[in-house]
């Protein structure tokens, strides 16, 4: 039977049973066949009449009612889908049969014509009908309307299984899911029973559809009504042909589509494969895991015996840097090798083109008898050579042997392995890269933790260290720096040096020193943060690394205090001197006092009837020759010669005391305040010589303001190590005495000289300059010291530091 418009279905269901095959039979009599078959239909198709005996049309017939008859799917479906499928049967009886049966199911004859013309659906409108029912609920009840988008799309869907088209599963599977189980085999049962009528009238052709009920009642009418019905009625083997030859053409390009698309997924398995075993060799940046697990990798993925990497020497030697090797293969783990192949500019050239070297079987390959001997010492039966090619550089190779049986290399093989050492060659590269970046970085952290090292020891050192710009900018500032100025490094760092220390005052100077010799010294007076004036002593270092001027080094030392005590021990030694030229000129006043002073008091004595006038001269000659001797006993004091009687006395009654004489003799317009602390600390002192140190200190307070406020306070002080505000202050207990005013104040150069004997800013006969020298040498007497602070304008401050009297306690 022709059958051969018709591809042999995959589907079981859509088997093709012809009558004959089956062995079902009721034994009724071929009338009582016909009688059944006539009451159902009206009368009897002649698609019976070549059923000759009683057992064939019985299973004919009882075909024809399960899968045809009986069938719940819609008449107008299945007479559209069979009328449609008839048109690749070889006899157009079915086809013109099915036709007729559309009109009185309603299908107007252009209808008719449209639906066998259409050409059979291609797999993008198959995925377009699917579209249309995935959308609908899932199964799909009821059955679409008739007529309907709904019903197009289950039709092509079912036509596209029935024409068995290469993608016709996926069209199953869809409609399975989508139609339920029950409907689908409706559907598919009947698509089996087309066919198998297609079969039955083809092994018949004989039978002829003219005499058949539906084309007597209906062809007629629409060949009238659709005249272009009876032209495809003729010509449609012709037309099916044409769409069989179609058909072929497309399955020959699915066949051409899916060889192309079987290649894309062998290289996109192939691309998978390499970057995956890229992936595992670039997991590490050390070299030699990467080259362990390259060998392992390619070892693995070609089943080979042994599989290593030669690495080139800059004299173009080598050595086997690793392999992975079967065990009774020879390993030649670090073995070196020289091949005067490569030796030859023209030979490693090839290799650096990225050419590889196959040979499936060293005993039959074209090969000189020295390589051989050579690849049969090292049990090479099969080699394949791969460079390693990192740009223009010839890195090495990698090296796939067979040491027992000869290897036909495939062309995947081939592919795969050479992406697979350029991956490798990236790899080697990023690892040598990783490496040197690693030297340089560890050599970096040992320069930084030197240069840390360095910062610390020059943090460590109390002088103020830093380093300038040839801008004078400042670079770097150590904590001795910050320390010793007050500017933190952050504050300083970029700043202008001159412009930070000593604004206004450029280091000119210093700097064309430092030019013309590379380093200079000496004093620097700068200003602190807090407006202090820190003299220093300074050593500034041009920094020439390689011959080229790059920064400058300073160190200051702060030698601030030191010249204070210079300038005190300076004062101390003219103080010494002339308490010594004091004491010989006071002993020398009384030795002229004394005769004149005895002559003066027996001249008195003897002239006591002298007039009046001459008594008065004796007189006044003693008086005035005392004030002398008075002021020789001052000049002594001062010359730690006087005698003093000192005991242990309070403080606070003999300001009091002193306090109420000032308000009576001094000016009114000036007011007399007092700040004591109660409780004041015992000392040990001559309370004469305490009262004269307090008396002239407040006459000269008084003198420096015409009007004004004199305040005396007292306290209990302790001094420490830390705190020490004169040179001269030992540590330990004292009792401060404070005389304080609101006068004129002292100007800075005559501050310096204030304790100085016969030195006085007052007119010639209205003092020695032995009043605060006195002061000060009662005050050092008793152990103590005297602080002075006066700005001009504003007034001064004299603070005499007593010490107390610590007998009283025990202590």
């Amino acid at each position: 039977m022709p059958t051969s418009d018709y591809p042999q279905t995959s589907d079981t269901s859509l088997a093709v049973a012809t009558p004959a095959s089956s062995s079902a039979f009721s034994g009724r009599s071929r009338e009582e066949i016909t009688e059944e078959i006539a009451a159902t239909f009206g009368f009897v198709p002649p698609f019976f009449e070549p059923a000759e005996s009683p057992q064939v049309l019985e299973n004919l017939w009882q075909q024809t009612l399960s899968a045809y008859v009986h069938n719940p799917l819609p008449a107008l479906f299945k007479e559209k889908l069979s009328a449609y499928l008839s048109r690749f049967c070889d006899v157009p009886y079915c086809m013109v049969c099915h036709s007729c049966s559309l009109r009185p199911l309603g299908l107007k004859a252009r209808q008719v014509l449209e639906l066998l013309d259409a050409p059979p659906p291609v797999e993008t409108d198959v995925e377009k009908y699917l579209a249309v029912l995935a959308a609908q609920p899932v199964p799909l009840q009821p059955w679409a309307e008739a007529n309907s988008a709904l019903e197009e799309s289950l039709l092509y869907c079912a036509i596209f299984i029935g024409i068995e088209h290469a993608q016709a599963d996926f069209c199953r599977q869809e409609l399975r899911r989508i139609l339920g189980a029950a409907t689908y085999q409706h559907l598919v049962s009947f698509i089996a029973y087309t066919k198998m009528c297609h079969a039955w009238i083809e092994a018949h052709p004989e039978v002829t559809y003219e005499v058949d009920q539906r084309a007597l009642e209906n062809l007629g009418a629409l060949l009238k009504e659709e005249p272009d019905l009876e032209i495809f009625f003729r010509d449609y083997r012709e037309k099916v042909k044409y769409e069989n030859q179609s058909r072929a053409a497309q399955i020959l390009e699915l066949a051409e589509r899916k060889r192309r698309e079987e290649a894309l997924r062998q290289q996109m398995e192939r691309e998978r494969l390499v970057a995956e075993m890229a992936q595992r060799i670039r997991r590490s940046l050390n070299l030699e895991d990467i080259l362990h697990t390259a060998v392992s990798e390619v070892r693995q993925l070609l089943q080979a015996d042994r599989v290593f990497i030669y690495r080139f020497e800059p004299d173009w030697s080598g050595v086997v840097a690793v392999e992975a090797v079967v065990p009774g293969c020879l390993s030649i783990q670090s073995a070196r090798i020289t091949e005067s192949f490569f030796m030859s500019a023209a030979g490693r050239e090839l290799y650096k083109q990225g050419q590889i070297h196959a040979v499936p079987d060293t005993q039959s390959a074209n090969i000189t008898q020295c390589h051989f001997d050579f690849l049969t010492r090292l049990q090479i039966r099969a080699n394949l050579v791969v460079p390693i090619v990192q740009g223009e550089k010839l890195w090495g190779l990698l090296v796939v042997n067979t040491c027992f049986e000869p290897r036909e290399w495939q062309p995947l093989e081939l592919t795969l392995i050479k992406h697979l050492a350029t991956q490798l060659a990236i790899a080697i590269q990023q690892s040598e890269l990783y490496q040197k970046l690693q030297v340089e970085l560890e050599e970096r952290q040992r320069s930084e933790e030197k240069n840390r090292q360095q910062a610390a020891l020059l943090d460590i050192t109390s002088d103020a260290i830093f380093v300038l710009n040839l801008d004078s900018q400042i670079l770097f500032w150590n904590k001795g720096a910050a320390t010793l100025y007050g500017w933190q490094a952050d504050e300083a760092r970029t700043q202008m040096i001159d412009q930070l220390l000593h604004p206004n005052r450029p280091y000119l100077k210093t700097l064309a020193t430092l030019a013309e010799k590379g380093s200079w010294q000496g004093e620097l007076q700068h200003t602190s943060k807090d407006g202090r004036t820190i003299v220093v002593d300074s050593r500034w270092t041009l920094m020439q690394p390689e011959g080229q001027p790059h920064s400058i080094l300073v160190v200051n030392t702060d030698i601030t205090q030191k010249k204070k005590l210079e300038q005190q021990a300076l004062h101390a030694q003219r103080l010494e001197i002339l308490g010594t030229l004091a004491t010989g000129i006071a002993h020398d006043l009384n030795n002229v006092f004394t005769p004149i002073l005895g002559i003066a008091q027996l001249l008195q004595l003897k002239l006591l009837d002298a007039d009046k006038s001459t008594q008065e001269l004796l007189q006044l000659q003693e008086s005035n020759v005392r004030r002398g001797a008075a002021l020789v006993k001052r000049v002594l004091s001062f010359a730690h010669k006087a005698d003093s009687k000192p005991t242990v006395l309070q403080v606070e009654p003999l300001i009091l005391e002193l306090v109420q004489t000032a308000r009576e003799t001094f000016p009114k317009s000036i007011e007399i305040q007092t700040e004591i602390e109660p409780y004041l600390w015992p000392i040990f002192a001559d309370v004469t010589e305490l009262h004269q140190v307090l008396l002239n200190l407040c006459v000269n307070a008084r003198d420096a303001m015409p009007r004004g406020t004199l305040t005396i306070a007292a306290e209990n002080v302790v001094i420490d190590e830390a705190d020490t505000p004169n040179p001269d202050a030992q540590i330990g207990p004292y009792v401060a005495i404070t005389v304080s005013d609101t006068g004129t104040g002292i100007a800075p150069d005559v501050l310096e000289r204030i304790f100085e004997p016969f030195f006085t800013t007052k007119e010639l006969d209205r003092g020695t300059g032995l009043g605060l020298s006195t002061v000060m040498g009662i005050v050092k007497n008793q152990g103590g010291f005297i602080d002075v602070h006066s700005q001009v304008g504003q007034g001064t401050q004299f603070k005499v530091y007593l010490p107390m009297h610590i007998e009283r306690y025990g202590l």
